[in-house]
Protein backbone atom coordinates (compact mmCIF):
# COMPACT_ATOMS: atom_id res chain seq x y z
CA UNK A 1 0.00 0.00 0.00
CA UNK A 2 1.32 3.41 -0.99
CA UNK A 3 1.24 6.28 1.47
CA UNK A 4 1.69 8.81 -1.37
CA UNK A 5 -1.16 10.12 -3.48
CA UNK A 6 -0.43 10.62 -7.15
CA UNK A 7 -0.31 14.32 -7.89
CA UNK A 8 -2.81 15.46 -10.49
CA UNK A 9 -1.38 17.00 -13.60
CA UNK A 10 -1.63 20.78 -13.45
CA UNK A 11 -2.96 21.69 -16.89
CA UNK A 12 -3.91 25.18 -15.79
CA UNK A 13 -7.61 24.73 -16.62
CA UNK A 14 -9.94 26.38 -14.09
CA UNK A 15 -13.68 25.67 -14.17
CA UNK A 16 -15.50 28.99 -13.92
CA UNK A 17 -19.03 27.71 -14.31
CA UNK A 18 -20.82 24.43 -14.86
CA UNK A 19 -24.46 23.31 -14.79
CA UNK A 20 -25.96 21.91 -11.64
CA UNK A 21 -26.04 18.10 -11.51
CA UNK A 22 -28.99 16.39 -13.25
CA UNK A 23 -30.06 19.57 -15.02
CA UNK A 24 -30.34 19.92 -18.75
CA UNK A 25 -28.59 22.69 -20.64
CA UNK A 26 -26.74 25.40 -18.77
CA UNK A 27 -23.34 26.96 -19.26
CA UNK A 28 -19.89 25.41 -19.15
CA UNK A 29 -17.09 27.96 -18.80
CA UNK A 30 -13.37 27.38 -18.28
CA UNK A 31 -10.18 29.43 -18.26
CA UNK A 32 -6.73 28.22 -19.25
CA UNK A 33 -4.54 30.11 -16.80
CA UNK A 34 -1.42 29.11 -18.75
CA UNK A 35 -2.59 30.78 -21.97
CA UNK A 36 -0.35 33.78 -22.76
CA UNK A 37 -1.79 37.28 -22.92
CA UNK A 38 1.31 38.66 -24.64
CA UNK A 39 2.39 36.87 -27.83
CA UNK A 40 6.09 37.22 -28.52
CA UNK A 41 6.31 35.35 -31.83
CA UNK A 42 6.51 37.34 -35.06
CA UNK A 43 5.66 34.28 -37.20
CA UNK A 44 1.92 33.67 -37.50
CA UNK A 45 0.71 30.57 -39.35
CA UNK A 46 -3.09 30.77 -38.96
CA UNK A 47 -5.68 33.49 -38.34
CA UNK A 48 -9.26 32.37 -37.79
CA UNK A 49 -11.80 34.77 -36.25
CA UNK A 50 -15.57 34.59 -36.49
CA UNK A 51 -18.01 36.61 -34.44
CA UNK A 52 -21.42 38.22 -34.29
CA UNK A 53 -21.15 41.98 -33.87
CA UNK A 54 -23.27 44.55 -32.09
CA UNK A 55 -25.66 46.68 -34.11
CA UNK A 56 -23.42 49.75 -34.30
CA UNK A 57 -20.96 48.15 -36.76
CA UNK A 58 -21.36 50.06 -40.05
CA UNK A 59 -18.94 49.87 -42.98
CA UNK A 60 -17.56 52.87 -44.86
CA UNK A 61 -20.20 52.28 -47.56
CA UNK A 62 -22.97 52.46 -44.95
CA UNK A 63 -23.73 48.73 -44.77
CA UNK A 64 -24.50 47.20 -41.39
CA UNK A 65 -22.02 44.52 -40.35
CA UNK A 66 -23.58 42.02 -37.96
CA UNK A 67 -21.29 39.05 -38.54
CA UNK A 68 -17.73 38.43 -39.70
CA UNK A 69 -15.72 35.31 -40.43
CA UNK A 70 -12.10 35.93 -41.46
CA UNK A 71 -9.56 33.20 -42.17
CA UNK A 72 -5.94 33.34 -43.34
CA UNK A 73 -3.37 30.55 -43.63
CA UNK A 74 0.10 30.45 -45.08
CA UNK A 75 0.21 28.97 -48.57
CA UNK A 76 3.10 27.43 -50.48
CA UNK A 77 2.93 30.62 -52.53
CA UNK A 78 1.58 33.73 -50.83
CA UNK A 79 -1.38 33.70 -48.43
CA UNK A 80 -4.83 32.15 -48.61
CA UNK A 81 -7.61 34.51 -47.45
CA UNK A 82 -11.31 33.99 -46.82
CA UNK A 83 -13.87 36.56 -45.68
CA UNK A 84 -17.57 36.13 -45.00
CA UNK A 85 -19.76 38.96 -43.73
CA UNK A 86 -23.46 39.33 -43.09
CA UNK A 87 -26.03 41.69 -41.63
CA UNK A 88 -27.04 39.20 -38.94
CA UNK A 89 -25.60 35.66 -38.76
CA UNK A 90 -23.65 33.35 -41.02
CA UNK A 91 -26.66 31.40 -42.27
CA UNK A 92 -28.62 34.35 -43.63
CA UNK A 93 -29.30 35.07 -47.28
CA UNK A 94 -27.37 38.35 -47.16
CA UNK A 95 -24.09 36.56 -46.45
CA UNK A 96 -21.25 37.74 -48.65
CA UNK A 97 -18.27 35.41 -48.92
CA UNK A 98 -15.11 35.58 -50.99
CA UNK A 99 -11.65 34.01 -51.06
CA UNK A 100 -8.29 34.80 -52.61
CA UNK A 101 -4.86 33.20 -53.00
CA UNK A 102 -2.87 36.40 -52.61
CA UNK A 103 0.72 36.72 -53.79
CA UNK A 104 1.64 38.86 -50.77
CA UNK A 105 2.62 37.55 -47.35
CA UNK A 106 -0.04 39.19 -45.19
CA UNK A 107 1.07 37.66 -41.91
CA UNK A 108 3.52 40.31 -40.66
CA UNK A 109 0.68 42.85 -40.95
CA UNK A 110 -1.73 40.40 -39.28
CA UNK A 111 0.70 39.99 -36.35
CA UNK A 112 0.57 43.75 -35.85
CA UNK A 113 -3.22 43.83 -36.22
CA UNK A 114 -3.69 41.16 -33.55
CA UNK A 115 -1.52 43.16 -31.13
CA UNK A 116 -3.22 46.45 -31.88
CA UNK A 117 -6.65 44.88 -31.33
CA UNK A 118 -5.40 43.02 -28.23
CA UNK A 119 -7.02 39.75 -29.30
CA UNK A 120 -5.01 37.89 -26.65
CA UNK A 121 -6.50 39.77 -23.70
CA UNK A 122 -9.05 37.00 -22.96
CA UNK A 123 -6.86 34.15 -24.16
CA UNK A 124 -7.83 30.76 -22.73
CA UNK A 125 -11.45 31.63 -21.99
CA UNK A 126 -14.07 29.20 -23.30
CA UNK A 127 -17.80 29.27 -22.63
CA UNK A 128 -20.62 27.24 -24.13
CA UNK A 129 -24.30 27.72 -23.31
CA UNK A 130 -26.64 24.97 -24.51
CA UNK A 131 -29.48 25.86 -26.84
CA UNK A 132 -28.08 29.05 -28.36
CA UNK A 133 -27.84 29.58 -32.14
CA UNK A 134 -24.60 28.94 -34.00
CA UNK A 135 -22.37 32.05 -34.05
CA UNK A 136 -24.49 33.94 -31.55
CA UNK A 137 -21.09 34.71 -30.03
CA UNK A 138 -17.73 34.02 -31.60
CA UNK A 139 -14.39 32.21 -31.75
CA UNK A 140 -10.74 33.21 -32.07
CA UNK A 141 -8.01 30.78 -33.16
CA UNK A 142 -4.65 32.38 -33.96
CA UNK A 143 -1.53 30.20 -34.17
CA UNK A 144 2.18 30.94 -34.32
CA UNK A 145 5.34 29.16 -35.43
CA UNK A 146 6.58 29.20 -31.83
CA UNK A 147 3.63 27.11 -30.64
CA UNK A 148 1.97 30.11 -29.02
CA UNK A 149 -1.76 30.26 -29.63
CA UNK A 150 -4.73 32.53 -28.99
CA UNK A 151 -7.89 30.53 -28.36
CA UNK A 152 -11.13 32.14 -27.19
CA UNK A 153 -14.75 31.08 -27.64
CA UNK A 154 -18.12 32.13 -26.30
CA UNK A 155 -21.40 31.26 -28.01
CA UNK A 156 -23.41 33.57 -25.74
CA UNK A 157 -22.11 37.01 -26.67
CA UNK A 158 -19.64 38.75 -29.04
CA UNK A 159 -15.98 38.34 -28.14
CA UNK A 160 -14.67 41.25 -30.21
CA UNK A 161 -15.95 44.80 -30.47
CA UNK A 162 -17.66 46.23 -33.53
CA UNK A 163 -14.60 48.43 -34.13
CA UNK A 164 -12.30 45.38 -34.19
CA UNK A 165 -14.69 43.53 -36.51
CA UNK A 166 -14.68 46.44 -38.93
CA UNK A 167 -10.88 46.65 -38.84
CA UNK A 168 -10.53 42.94 -39.60
CA UNK A 169 -13.06 43.14 -42.45
CA UNK A 170 -11.29 46.16 -43.95
CA UNK A 171 -7.88 44.45 -43.68
CA UNK A 172 -9.08 41.34 -45.52
CA UNK A 173 -10.93 43.25 -48.24
CA UNK A 174 -7.85 45.36 -48.98
CA UNK A 175 -5.56 42.31 -48.97
CA UNK A 176 -7.84 40.53 -51.45
CA UNK A 177 -7.62 43.48 -53.84
CA UNK A 178 -3.89 42.87 -54.35
CA UNK A 179 -2.17 40.60 -56.86
CA UNK A 180 -3.35 36.99 -56.83
CA UNK A 181 -1.49 33.75 -57.55
CA UNK A 182 -2.53 32.68 -61.07
CA UNK A 183 -4.73 29.58 -61.05
CA UNK A 184 -5.99 27.50 -63.99
CA UNK A 185 -9.50 28.09 -65.27
CA UNK A 186 -12.08 25.41 -64.35
CA UNK A 187 -13.08 25.56 -68.05
CA UNK A 188 -9.74 23.90 -68.89
CA UNK A 189 -10.59 20.70 -66.99
CA UNK A 190 -10.71 17.69 -69.35
CA UNK A 191 -10.68 14.94 -66.73
CA UNK A 192 -10.74 14.22 -62.99
CA UNK A 193 -9.27 11.35 -60.97
CA UNK A 194 -10.42 10.54 -57.45
CA UNK A 195 -8.64 8.13 -55.09
CA UNK A 196 -9.30 7.07 -51.52
CA UNK A 197 -6.96 4.72 -49.65
CA UNK A 198 -8.66 3.50 -46.49
CA UNK A 199 -6.94 2.53 -43.28
CA UNK A 200 -8.46 -0.98 -43.42
CA UNK A 201 -6.77 -1.68 -46.77
CA UNK A 202 -9.80 -0.89 -48.91
CA UNK A 203 -9.85 1.70 -51.66
CA UNK A 204 -12.04 3.59 -54.10
CA UNK A 205 -10.85 5.01 -57.40
CA UNK A 206 -12.86 6.88 -60.01
CA UNK A 207 -11.79 8.41 -63.32
CA UNK A 208 -13.92 11.00 -65.11
CA UNK A 209 -13.24 11.50 -68.81
CA UNK A 210 -14.94 14.47 -70.46
CA UNK A 211 -16.25 14.74 -74.02
CA UNK A 212 -16.30 17.75 -76.30
CA UNK A 213 -20.07 18.20 -75.76
CA UNK A 214 -19.53 18.78 -72.03
CA UNK A 215 -20.73 15.38 -70.85
CA UNK A 216 -18.50 12.56 -69.65
CA UNK A 217 -18.17 9.03 -68.33
CA UNK A 218 -16.88 7.69 -65.02
CA UNK A 219 -15.06 4.38 -64.50
CA UNK A 220 -14.98 3.25 -60.86
CA UNK A 221 -13.16 0.48 -58.97
CA UNK A 222 -13.46 -0.27 -55.26
CA UNK A 223 -12.56 -2.80 -52.60
CA UNK A 224 -14.19 -2.92 -49.18
CA UNK A 225 -13.86 -5.52 -46.40
CA UNK A 226 -12.93 -8.50 -48.61
CA UNK A 227 -10.50 -9.12 -51.46
CA UNK A 228 -13.07 -8.69 -54.20
CA UNK A 229 -12.63 -5.68 -56.47
CA UNK A 230 -15.84 -4.13 -57.78
CA UNK A 231 -15.90 -2.35 -61.14
CA UNK A 232 -18.62 -0.15 -62.60
CA UNK A 233 -19.15 2.77 -64.96
CA UNK A 234 -21.77 5.36 -65.73
CA UNK A 235 -22.48 8.43 -67.79
CA UNK A 236 -22.20 11.99 -66.42
CA UNK A 237 -24.41 14.72 -67.86
CA UNK A 238 -23.09 18.05 -69.07
CA UNK A 239 -25.07 19.67 -66.25
CA UNK A 240 -23.24 17.57 -63.65
CA UNK A 241 -19.89 18.47 -65.24
CA UNK A 242 -20.84 22.16 -65.13
CA UNK A 243 -21.59 21.68 -61.43
CA UNK A 244 -18.07 20.34 -60.88
CA UNK A 245 -16.60 23.40 -62.59
CA UNK A 246 -18.72 25.73 -60.41
CA UNK A 247 -17.60 23.90 -57.27
CA UNK A 248 -13.95 24.21 -58.29
CA UNK A 249 -14.37 27.96 -58.71
CA UNK A 250 -16.58 28.72 -55.71
CA UNK A 251 -14.98 26.37 -53.17
CA UNK A 252 -11.32 27.18 -53.99
CA UNK A 253 -10.40 23.64 -55.02
CA UNK A 254 -7.42 24.68 -57.16
CA UNK A 255 -6.18 26.94 -54.34
CA UNK A 256 -6.24 23.94 -51.98
CA UNK A 257 -3.26 22.56 -53.88
CA UNK A 258 -1.17 25.35 -52.24
CA UNK A 259 -2.38 24.86 -48.65
CA UNK A 260 -0.80 22.88 -45.79
CA UNK A 261 -2.06 19.31 -45.57
CA UNK A 262 -3.54 17.83 -42.41
CA UNK A 263 -4.32 14.25 -41.42
CA UNK A 264 -7.78 12.72 -41.64
CA UNK A 265 -9.17 11.77 -38.23
CA UNK A 266 -10.20 8.43 -39.80
CA UNK A 267 -6.70 7.75 -41.06
CA UNK A 268 -7.92 7.54 -44.67
CA UNK A 269 -6.20 9.43 -47.49
CA UNK A 270 -8.15 11.09 -50.29
CA UNK A 271 -7.05 12.99 -53.36
CA UNK A 272 -8.51 14.66 -56.44
CA UNK A 273 -6.38 15.21 -59.55
CA UNK A 274 -7.72 17.59 -62.18
CA UNK A 275 -6.36 17.00 -65.69
CA UNK A 276 -6.09 20.19 -67.76
CA UNK A 277 -6.37 20.87 -71.48
CA UNK A 278 -2.66 21.69 -71.80
CA UNK A 279 -1.65 18.36 -70.26
CA UNK A 280 -0.97 19.77 -66.81
CA UNK A 281 -2.49 18.46 -63.59
CA UNK A 282 -3.63 19.99 -60.31
CA UNK A 283 -3.37 17.67 -57.29
CA UNK A 284 -5.83 18.48 -54.49
CA UNK A 285 -5.41 16.67 -51.14
CA UNK A 286 -8.53 15.66 -49.24
CA UNK A 287 -7.49 17.30 -45.97
CA UNK A 288 -5.95 20.76 -45.92
CA UNK A 289 -6.14 23.81 -43.66
CA UNK A 290 -9.19 25.58 -45.04
CA UNK A 291 -12.21 27.33 -43.47
CA UNK A 292 -15.29 25.23 -42.77
CA UNK A 293 -17.34 27.24 -45.27
CA UNK A 294 -15.21 25.85 -48.13
CA UNK A 295 -14.51 22.38 -46.78
CA UNK A 296 -17.49 20.68 -48.45
CA UNK A 297 -16.32 21.42 -51.99
CA UNK A 298 -14.04 18.40 -52.11
CA UNK A 299 -16.84 16.09 -50.97
CA UNK A 300 -19.23 17.51 -53.58
CA UNK A 301 -16.89 16.48 -56.41
CA UNK A 302 -16.12 13.16 -54.73
CA UNK A 303 -19.82 12.37 -54.48
CA UNK A 304 -20.42 13.21 -58.13
CA UNK A 305 -17.66 10.79 -59.17
CA UNK A 306 -18.43 7.94 -56.79
CA UNK A 307 -22.22 7.96 -56.42
CA UNK A 308 -24.04 5.50 -58.67
CA UNK A 309 -27.58 5.83 -57.29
Amino acid sequence: MSFFKKKKKDDGIVVLKKPEPKTGGGTNATLDTKAPHVIRSEEMTLFDVSCALNGNAVTASGDRLGFISAYAVRAATGSFLFLSTGERFRRTSDKNASWALAEANVFPALVSLVRECDLAKNNGFRSHTSGLPENFGGEIDVRYESGERISVSNNQSPIITSEVGLRIARFFKEAMEGERVPLPSPDDIVGVRFSEERKNGGFTRAVLTLRSDGSGSVARTARYDDERVYESSREITAEAVAGIRRTVAEKALFARAFLPETESFLGDKKELVFVLRDGGEVRVPGEVMIPDELRGGFFDVELTLTSFS
